[in-house]
């Protein structure tokens, strides 16, 4: 897995998307799953490229391009039909201050995977911009991603306020600041968080054969 991972870092680098396609078609026959494809390989690779731009290693250039071919990959790759009407809603975004989007958009690939109706915002959201659009939308989950420690009191912000107007909204934070901390003001919120795609991918599973939202079944 680890030469597979080094192969598509090397690939996304070189903005080789024929060389990803092939490496992701290769994996898929090989009975890797779509789940275990975005954990396992995606993720190692974004952040390996994320540590290569810290480190100075690699230029800004050279992030963008990876950022471009990657993006041009999951549009093209991990496609799905549009969620049904009568499907719940999710809301994903990075909170504000946060630019790094990527880890989001797969996870936005496991929510239309089970069917969910989603609307991703992107990166950099201001907490007062999420929150008109909770309030226009009225989505049953909303998924925030956060990856910086100097972003945790816009998160504690957002979801307070998230908290005071929707009382009843599943709120899901994930991103890399999770995977490497616990913090004890999501528990007290009420708040689920994940630390990685495939629990992401378990809580969706459990949702689905056991809730009902609004009476709407996913």
């Amino acid at each position: 897995m680890n030469q597979l991972v080094q192969a598509f870092t090397k690939s996304i680098l070189a903005g080789d998307v024929h060389s990803l396609m092939e490496l992701h078609s290769s994996s898929i026959h090989s009975k890797v799953d779509h789940f275990t494809f975005y954990e396992k390989i995606i993720k190692p690779s974004m952040y390996r490229i994320g540590d290569l731009w810290e480190k100075n290693q690699i230029t800004v250039a050279d992030e963008h391009l990876a950022t471009a071919t990657l993006k041009y990959l999951l549009a093209t790759v991990f496609t799905h039909q549009q969620a049904f009407e009568n499907h719940p809603k999710a809301l994903l975004f990075c909170i504000e201050g946060e630019h790094h989007s990527l880890g989001l958009e797969l996870a936005n690939e496991v929510f239309k995977e089970k069917q969910w109706n989603t609307r991703y915002l992107g990166s950099n959201v201001p907490v007062k911009d999420a929150l008109s659009f909770i309030s226009a939308w009225e989505p049953h989950a909303v998924g925030i991603s956060i990856g910086m420690t100097t972003e945790l009191t816009r998160l504690k912000e957002c979801i307070d306020e998230i908290r005071a107007r929707h009382q009843e909204i599943e709120i899901l934070v994930g991103g890399r600041l999770i995977s490497t901390y616990s913090l004890d003001f999501l528990d007290k919120s009420k708040v689920t968080s994940f630390h990685d795609l495939l629990e992401l991918n378990e809580y969706l599973t459990d949702m689905s054969g056991g809730l009902v939202f609004k009476g709407l079944t996913p």
